[in-house]
């Protein structure tokens, strides 16, 4: 889909410059925009501010998903213009790379099958409330909260999965329609050890998921009280990190630096509590996770489980 030229008009007396006329000239109304399959209808046009260069290798990208993949109805659902776009922006426009990079993914995701991962099967995974989503910053981005000090098992393969699954229903809240595509993580350390410290092969590839597979879906990390033994992790995975990326996270050591950067971020009212927020909202598998499994069935379609099954699953220790 490329740039329309608008029809001349007669020239008029000048009039003050405002924000309003700069805007629609920037991105035209949705009414005006004829979608294509897989595009997001609504205020934001991803197609809007990009220059001739790029919008000739999106064009491209797009015609070769056409002609160079087989693709399911999931997969033509998934690959939206927005999506396109994060690939091609991943690897700075490089049509070849980006397409390779997005081949890659469409494999990864007919092996894995994230939309397989279920919330039933993850409740002891989740139990502890070391990863799950709540509330969204002041542009619209979906908050991940992350606690490795809340590690409750040695099962690594599951470890993936909830990040993924968590990763999945992030998305699943993100307001696309207005140009929302990515998530801020807050990642807390406090009470942090060797003993939740996961093996570097497992963080290795939880990074490999995240930036092979999920490329520019980080808005922020908001990294709180790293401690010294982060170092050693941070100092393996930073090459892996592109400098982009790594402007996207912010170390928070001490309260008045939390409460300065999370402030700019946040509305009180979402932010939890115990960073300086006022929400009231904290953890509780029994509420949250049930909550979860209903959510989730009904997603798929499936019957609903009565309190004495729900029960049961939310008292999984395994």
């Amino acid at each position: 889909m490329g740039k329309q030229k608008s029809p001349k008009t007669p020239k008029a007396p000048k009039a003050p410059k405002s924000s309003k006329s700069k805007t629609s000239k920037e991105c035209p109304p949705a009414a005006n925009v004829v979608p294509t399959e897989g595009e997001v209808v609504g205020p934001f046009d991803p197609l809007a501010k990009l220059s001739e260069d790029e919008l000739k290798a999106y064009n491209e990208f797009k015609e070769l998903t056409k002609t160079d993949l087989e693709l399911d109805n999931r997969e033509r659902e998934w690959l939206t213009d927005m999506c396109c776009l994060r690939y091609l922006r991943a690897r700075d426009y490089d049509l070849t790379q980006s397409f390779n990079m997005l081949k890659k993914t469409l494999a990864w995701r007919r092996d894995y099958k994230p939309w397989e991962i279920t919330a039933e099967h993850l409740s002891f995974e989740a139990a502890t409330g070391k990863q799950y989503v709540n509330g969204k910053i002041k542009d619209g981005k979906p908050v991940i909260y992350m606690r490795p000090s809340r590690e409750n098992t040695k099962t690594h393969d599951r470890q993936i999965q909830l990040m993924v699954y968590t990763l999945e229903r992030a998305i699943e809240q993100m307001d696309a329609a207005n140009g929302v595509e990515q998530v801020a993580l807050m990642i807390d350390f406090s009470g942090y050890s060797m003993f939740n410290m996961p093996p570097t092969s497992v963080s290795k590839q939880c990074l490999d998921i995240l930036s092979d597979h999920y490329p520019e879906r980080l808005g922020y990390a908001f990294i709180i009280d790293p401690p010294y033994i982060f170092n050693i992790f941070w100092n393996f995975v930073s090459p892996f990190i592109n400098k982009h990326t790594s402007k996207k996270i912010h170390f928070l050591k001490g309260e008045k630096l939390r409460r300065n950067i999370l402030s700019q971020h946040f509305d009180e009212q979402v932010l939890e509590k115990e960073y300086g927020g006022v929400s009231e909202f904290s953890f509780v598998r029994e509420e949250y996770w049930r909550d979860e499994i209903i959510n989730d069935r009904a997603k798929r379609g499936l019957p609903s489980l009565d309190d004495a099954m729900l029960n049961e699953v939310l008292a999984l220790k395994e």
